[in-house]
């Protein structure tokens, strides 16, 4: 059985955006991009206390969100959602975490 990987990427807003324009870039970058990629399961947007925030990804396995990340090298909905983000483009993937999945819980009974 594959394992399942969470990709944490943190998030701090580019210069001149506002919450509601990320908001509206990352609705755009599921519709139009992430819910046509093999290997995606999840994923949730959350805000951090210290105001950054931090896009949570659900991924059947690490080979599956890795072709993935580099699909999204070409996509204009990902550079239109990557735009919203303080980002150094010669290190993309600075502040996304994968973790191995060990277990998932569910509330029962």
């Amino acid at each position: 059985m594959t394992q399942h990987v969470l990709e944490l990427a943190t998030i701090t807003l580019a210069e001149g955006k506002t919450e509601a324009e990320l908001l509206d870039a990352s609705e755009a970058f599921q519709k139009e991009f992430l819910n046509h990629q093999d290997g995606f399961l999840r994923r949730d947007m959350v805000r951090r206390a210290d105001g950054t925030f931090t896009d949570v990804i659900l991924w059947e396995s690490r080979a599956k969100a890795d072709a993935v990340f580099e699909r999204a090298q070409h996509s204009e909905a990902v550079g239109v959602y990557f735009a919203h983000m303080k980002i150094d483009p010669e290190k993309m993937d600075e502040g996304v975490e994968h973790c191995a999945v060990l277990r998932s819980f569910g509330k029962t009974g």
